[in-house]
Order: C-alpha cells, then structure tokens, then sequence
C-alpha cells in the first residue's frame, strides 16, 4: 500500500512510494473513518532521570499529488496548527514547542523526567463520514536546547554529526485524500540514517502492524542492522542494491559520524549479520566503512492501508554513549 518514506535524509520533506496492497475506497470518495474506526495518536515519553529536549520535525507533503491521487487530503504540516495538540502527564503543564526562528515545521519542548506528552488526534466530517489530519512525526533527542543548532545531518560540534530520529507517520489514510495511490497507511521506525546520539524505543497498539516490528530499539553505531524496525546508519533502503543510496555522509563537506563501523580485512569487505558481502563506503580520506545493513527487509513497521487507531509510543530511553 502507498506509505510515507520516513527514512529520508536528515531533515529532508518524506516522500511518498507506492507498493501493493489493500484496495482505496471507491474513485471519488475521501479515504475517511470507517465501522467506528478511532484516529491513531502518538505518546512520546522521557523515562530518563533528567530533563531531555524533544526536538520535532513535521514531514511535508509533495508538491503535486501522485498520478492516481487527485487530493492529498488534510495533512498537519505546521507546529502552529491547531490541531497538533499535546498534554502533559505532569499536571498544570502546557506542551508548547518553541520553534525554530524563521520556519513552522521545527522546534523543541523541554521534557521533565518521567513526563509523557501524548497527540489525541481530532476528527472532522468528510462527506458522509468522519476524517482526521494527517501528520508525519520526527522526533530526536537533546540533553540541551541545541539540536536545531547542532544537528544538521553532516558535520558539527554534538556527537555522533545527527540524531537518530523516531519516525512516525499517521492517519494518511482516513485523512480525506482521494485516489488509490494516495499514502494510506501510518508507519514507523527508527533512522540511524545519519548517525546515533540516543537510544529510543518505539512500540505500536492497535490491529493492523506487523508482530516482527512492533516493538523497535536502536543500538549504538555499528549494532544496528537486523534490528526490526531500524534502519541503521547509511542503510537508507535497509538492504540490497540500493542499501546506502541518499545517505549524506561521509562527503566532503559532511563527515562520516566518529564511530562509524569500519570495513576490515585485506582487501577491506563488509558482511551482513547473515553473512552476505557487500562492498564498503569510501570516505573523501580513504577510509572504508560499513553501512549497518540488514538481511531482511524489516526495519520499517507499517500497518495495513486504511486501518488506525491505538497509538504509537516513542519513547527516550538514555543517551547512546
């Protein structure tokens, strides 16, 4: 079924793919609540002893809708939307993101220890049904207000050069799009894309995920691949051909992060957990790495198109290192 790609690069608007799947709802019709359905909700929580800031970006929608999808549907693409309301489990707290200067899509909440801030989604009429915004989630986490700052996906002062990122994106499909090729289904992991600072937790309630990636967990660098529902660092695509397509370092202008797996042996290889070979990263410099590849396809944790409800919780566990 159409997803959202979370696993883009650092920062960068998701895109959307297409796979098979579940049949839409009738050509014309908005893809809307159905029997009763729920709206799915997000819960992020800092089970650390210490304050942690979580640091939001919005995923973005495309430009023009895909051939086959003549409306995207309503999608929560500004931190000022109304809609995106959080409440705190510490009472008398208000959940206000300060955002980046200059932009909408970015900012930062400073999360006590042991605070939950949970996302109730709303509902609205759709034609003869019920609908709720989209919205694309990701999370990473600072021990300091800097991760705007510090963070850009390349080089910089905050180890490892990026975050790892939560990822989360809900209610595509009973959001009002119309089409077949329209994204309709929520979607989670972990990205170790471009580095790791932090070690999260992200599990999943309601019908509809698969068991193998219901609950996921990052590891630090070099311990990622064939971990269900992670994408582990440069494996952009997980596994195969196309593993560490998109992945922005090491470049020249963006080194690789400074415990990246290296590749070893004479001449230097790379193999999967599973053992299959595959062929190192060249730095600018020389050095060889080893993207954290899988042997199977599970990092990402989609659930079947058109089904919501339940709630995705991210959780902050500790910082990586």
């Amino acid at each position: 079924m159409p997803l959202i790609d979370l696993h883009a690069p650092f920062f960068l608007a998701s895109a959307l793919l297409l796979s098979t799947g579940v049949a839409s709802a009738q050509s014309g019709s908005p893809n809307s609540l159905q029997n009763n359905a729920s709206p799915t909700g997000v819960a992020v929580t800092n089970s650390a002893a210490t304050t942690v800031y979580a640091n939001l970006v919005l995923g973005q929608p495309p430009a023009t809708p895909p051939a086959g999808c003549s409306n995207l549907g309503t999608q929560i693409t500004s931190l000022s939307d109304a809609r995106l309301a959080f409440t705190s489990s510490v009472a008398g707290k208000t959940v206000t993101f300060t955002l980046v200067p200059g932009v909408t899509d970015k900012g930062s909440y400073a999360m006590d220890a042991g605070e939950t801030i949970t996302y109730t989604p709303q509902t609205f009429s759709c034609g003869t049904a019920n609908c709720s915004a989209a919205v694309t989630f990701n999370f990473f986490f600072t021990p300091a207000n800097d991760g705007f700052t510090n963070n850009n996906g390349c080089s910089n002062s905050v180890f490892p050069n990026a975050s790892n990122l939560a990822e989360a994106s809900i209610n595509f499909g009973v959001n009002g799009s119309i089409g077949s090729t329209c994204a309709n289904a929520d979607d989670t992991d972990i990205s170790a894309v471009n580095g790791v600072n932090s070690i999260i937790k992200v599990a999943t309630s309601g019908p509809g995920w698969p068991a193998a990636t219901s609950t996921a967990q990052n590891d630090a660098l070099g311990k990622n691949a064939n971990k269900p529902g992670v994408f582990g660092w440069a494996a952009t695509n997980c596994n195969g051909s196309l593993a560490n397509s998109g992945y922005p370092n090491p470049s020249p202008s963006c080194a690789a992060p400074q415990k990246a797996p290296l590749a070893t042996g004479n001449p230097a290889a790379c193999k999967t957990p599973g053992g299959t070979a595959y062929a190192p990263i060249v730095g600018p410099d020389g050095t060889k790495y080893c993207d954290e590849r899988s042997d199977a396809g599970t990092c990402n944790n989609q659930r079947a198109g058109y089904v919501t409800g339940g709630a995705i919780q991210i959780t902050y566990l500790k910082p990586a290192y």
